[in-house]
């Protein structure tokens, strides 16, 4: 997890743990979201179901990552923020695996799709999907 989200961060901007783990789910299932021809991580949909563990687990790799001095945290008036720190920057910039380069690519992609929507929007949008899936299987 502290891979994927050094790599959601190297893309700039800060965010919340919360929208982190959105990012990373949509990133991973990007077929069902319209991001990506294929998920990353293979057909399975059930990112609503492993949202609430993903979540737990943004909140520990930010925290790792803040304390190596990766990634740097801001209070903000929605929470705390996270961002990339210099040496998170390098460190994931040599991240070259073909993973990590379609990680990469697939960022941008859910950056665009993400765009100025809130937290709560982009929840919602992955519980309908979720639920059209639901439908489907």
């Amino acid at each position: 997890m502290s891979l994927r989200l050094l790599l959601l961060l190297s893309a700039g901007g800060s965010k919340t743990a919360d929208m982190l783990a959105l990012a990373d789910t949509i990133v991973i299932y990007g077929a069902e979201f319209g991001v990506a021809d294929e998920n990353l991580h293979g057909g399975v949909n059930y990112f609503l179901d492993e949202f609430d563990t993903r979540r737990e687990l943004v909140k520990e790799a930010t925290r790792q990552l803040v304390r190596k001095g990766l990634v740097r945290v801001t209070p903000e008036h929605d929470g705390f923020r996270f961002s990339i720190a210099p040496q998170g920057k390098a460190f994931s910039d040599n991240l070259e695996s073909d993973y990590a380069v379609e990680y990469r690519q697939l960022t941008a992609a859910v950056n665009s799709f993400i765009g100025d929507k809130t937290e709560n929007e982009i929840f919602n949008i992955m519980s309908e999907i979720a639920e059209k899936g639901r439908v489907h299987d």
